[in-house]
């Protein structure tokens, strides 16, 4: 190439890049908005998990045939879930107040599990940005379901092979608009990742992952660990699809969104 050639200058575009409690977040804009607050506000609901010290135990990828929108629509919304997810339900409540209404509407067995969580060193309480641009919390399981497994028991029993060990922490949700949503359990995370592919076509993402240094076969099975979560990303897809041909219709007249069901369909919109 030449002596004055420097690699240097033509090699890959470069990004803006920071880890932020093991979840790594990039930004493609020539000046990154400052998240500093956020990753503060992040830390110790997602710190506890030790995502630096994990492992992809299974990865799957879905393509949706419905407009991304359509997809986040679904994951929250709490209509569908009870005629629909007959695995998840299981072990997560059938309840609209999971998903935060407000100030002075948190039920008692959701505040006595904030107690609780906070008791073992665990951020719980709801955390929402005026802009509606997040959504922290720590949840309970229904009484009894320790994971989102189909019998509620732990996917990964042994406490050496899990970074929390308090078999009740329920699970901490992170809701982050537009792109992501994730799962932190006692003994397993989950982190899903929604990509517009066209219009109507949407990838979704999904990851389990486990002690790092747990093992397939001796601390967790994968069926165990994954169906829960795999029968109801197909029974969403079916949802969201069946969505993408009524929005389609000539006839379609978009309603009022449920105050009671769908807050957080009315956030993200």
């Amino acid at each position: 190439m030449g002596d004055d050639f420097n690699p240097k200058d033509h090699g890959l575009k470069q990004i803006h890049c920071k880890n932020l409690s093991g979840l790594i977040y990039i930004c493609l804009a020539d000046q990154a908005p400052d998240i500093d607050s956020f990753a503060e506000t992040l830390q110790p609901y997602v710190e506890p998990h030790d995502l630096e010290n994990t492992k992809v135990a299974y990865e799957t990828r879905v393509v949706e045939d419905g407009n991304w929108k359509l997809v986040w629509e679904n994951n929250r919304e709490c209509y569908h879930c009870l005629s629909n997810h007959p695995s998840l339900i299981r072990t997560f409540p059938e309840d609209p107040k999971v998903s935060f209404l407000g100030d002075g509407e948190t039920p008692d067995y959701i505040e006595a599990h904030f107690v609780k969580s906070e008791d073992a060193g665990l951020a719980a309480r709801f955390k929402v940005p005026e802009d509606g641009q997040y959504r922290l919390s720590r949840m309970p399981l229904l009484l009894g379901a320790k994971s989102f497994t189909m019998d509620g028991s732990l996917a990964v029993p042994n406490p050496d092979k899990r970074h929390v060990k308090w078999d009740e922490a329920g699970v901490c949700n992170k809701f982050h608009y537009p792109s992501t949503w994730a799962y932190f359990l006692s003994d397993h995370c989950m982190t899903f990742r929604v990509t517009p592919i066209s219009p109507t076509e949407t990838e979704l993402v999904t990851c389990w992952l486990v002690h790092k240094d747990a093992q397939e076969g001796v601390d967790y099975d994968l069926k165990h660990l994954t169906e829960v979560w795999e029968a109801t990303n197909n029974e969403d897809r079916r949802v969201v699809e069946e969505n993408q041909v009524g929005v389609s219709s000539p006839a379609f007249i978009a309603g009022p969104y449920s105050p009671v069901h769908e807050t957080q369909c009315g956030r993200f919109c």
